[in-house]
């Protein structure tokens, strides 16, 4: 389910966060935090090949629009999107973005948007071809992440975004790589990747899947923490009059 996915993607980059900044790619305490949401989103895009799946409820008709438009180019639900050539598309036109002022922050607001809508509970689709107030809500929830999105490619330097879109990305693959109905990971050719059978939205998945992805958030975020406590102790008392 969406939420899985996101946090999933959280977990996941908070658990490569510091060998990246130590081996890769050095990270600020702040860099750490926009990369977490960003994986949390980016966890999401693979989805975005279905019509009628979280992500195309995230937005209103401005999602609904992009996922059937997705859906249509990439042959429909988990086939190119949920594949490693799928994944290096969404990176590279993250590292394309991060060139552009206005294009980092529309990624960064989809991230956002899809991060906060994957882990808020979301209302029942409204009734097909009717516009109702899950649309304004939509509208104004892609108003409102892109303000934020904005502030924060302002702020902080966005030469993050990309690992975080690759981080989650591939978090969503090997999730779904865990259910019944696998994941073309070497699309075009047709082999479906299946390395266990938890059904998607079922016990397993709400009361152990769910609970242990909890769990290995606290954790991960407690490290996280830990490796950067000294940077964050020495801003906060630079920052302190």
């Amino acid at each position: 389910m969406g939420h899985t996915h996101a946090v999933s993607g959280g977990v996941a980059w908070l658990a490569v966060a510091t060998p990246l900044s130590e081996h890769v790619h050095p990270l600020t305490p702040a860099q750490v935090a926009v990369g977490a949401v960003v994986a949390a989103g980016a966890a999401m895009l693979p989805d975005l090949d279905h019509h009628s799946g979280t992500i195309a409820n995230a937005f209103g008709p401005l999602s609904q629009v992009l996922c059937k438009t997705v859906a249509a180019m990439s042959g429909g639900h988990r086939k190119a999107t949920h594949s490693l050539v799928g994944t290096g598309v969404f990176t590279a036109l993250a590292v394309a973005a991060t060139h552009d002022r206005w294009a980092v922050a529309a990624l960064v607001w989809l991230c956002l948007g899809l991060a906060v809508r994957a882990l808020w509970q979301r209302p029942r689709n409204r009734p097909n071809g009717r516009l109702d107030y899950r649309d304004v809500a939509g509208l104004v929830h892609a108003a409102v992440a892109f303000a934020v999105a904005y502030w924060v490619t302002s702020t902080v330097d966005v030469g993050v975004v990309p690992w975080a879109v690759a981080v989650g990305y591939l978090a969503h693959l090997i999730g779904d790589c865990l259910t019944p109905q696998g994941c073309p990971l070497f699309w075009p050719v047709p082999w479906r990747i299946r390395i266990a059978t938890i059904d998607t939205g079922k016990t397993v998945e709400k009361y152990l899947v769910v609970p242990a992805l909890y769990v290995g958030l606290a954790a991960t975020a407690y490290l996280t923490y830990g490796a950067w406590a000294p940077t964050i102790h020495t801003a906060v008392q630079a920052a302190a009059p």
